[in-house]
């Protein structure tokens, strides 16, 4: 009861912050999403290493990442230049060379986690603030702006993920993935993707936006978001953990969050711009 008393007004308190953020400025959420993605980057070595934090790197790898997350953003707020994000190639340079003279025993291994980490944490959460400041997105969207299409995404996602548990509770019977998460059945998946074209479906009627284009969203959203969650379940197994982290208790770390949008964010990004 405690656990799920602590559950409820961790989960409560999230959903309450990322909305405000959403819904004041580009900026808030902005920020939050960079302390997220540096939270979630630390999260994913630690899972990448079975569990342990190594010390060595991780500052380096959070400020390429950091840094490549700031640039992007000021980026596509227009406040400068691309040419800006050249200042990348030296900071990428500088990380190799780290990497090269260091008394780890594997730097390769170390490299790849960067690579990965770049693909599995940056591209997802830069996805999102594409899709809260395109004004493409917004005018096809037939939205006011780009910010609640990302708070629609974020609806239906949670949809998604919500109806998926609580129809795999009533009728879960065929698991999909036992060896990796026992709890997840096609049922559930089932479920989570009836609901979550519901609510793309109620979100266009009520906004008097574009019917076709959230039924779109929809679709990705709930099938790329489980195979996120699937994906991150398999890393958690490998590395023999139950949650990639404690700083949302009850709800174990930012990556168990926002495992969802891995995959989902960056292909609703592109089914926006090639749609």
């Amino acid at each position: 009861m405690i656990n799920l008393t602590q559950r409820i007004i961790t989960g409560s308190l999230f959903v309450a912050a990322l909305v405000f953020c959403i819904l004041w400025s580009s900026y808030s959420v902005g920020l939050l999403f960079f302390i997220c993605m540096l939270l979630a980057s630390m999260e994913l070595t630690k899972l990448l290493n079975q569990g342990k934090q190594p010390t060595l790197g991780v500052a380096s790898k959070l400020l390429i990442l950091g840094s490549a997350y700031v640039l992007s953003f000021f980026i596509l707020q227009e406040a400068i230049q691309l040419q800006w994000i050249l200042l990348l190639i030296p900071l990428i340079f500088v990380f190799f060379i780290y990497e090269l003279f260091t008394t780890q025993q594997n730097q390769f291994k170390s490299i790849t986690e960067m690579m990965f980490g770049f693909l599995y944490v940056f591209v997802p959460f830069i996805s999102l603030i594409v899709l809260a400041t395109n004004t493409d997105f917004s005018t096809k969207m037939e939205m006011l702006n780009g910010r609640h299409i990302l708070l629609g995404y974020f609806i239906i996602l949670w949809t998604s993920d919500s109806m998926a548990y609580v129809t795999g509770k009533l009728l879960g019977k065929h698991k999909i993935a036992p060896a990796i998460s026992p709890g997840k059945t096609w049922e559930g998946v089932i479920g989570g993707f009836v609901f979550s074209l519901v609510s793309g479906f109620l979100i266009s009627y009520f906004t008097e936006s574009s019917r076709y284009l959230w039924t779109g969203m929809a679709v990705i959203v709930s099938l790329f978001g489980f195979l996120g969650d699937l994906s991150e379940s398999m890393l958690k197994r490998k590395a023999g953990l139950k949650d990639s982290g404690n700083i949302l208790p009850g709800h174990g770390g930012i990556l168990d969050r926002f495992d969802g949008i891995v995959f989902s964010a960056p292909l609703v990004m592109c089914y926006l711009f090639w749609i």
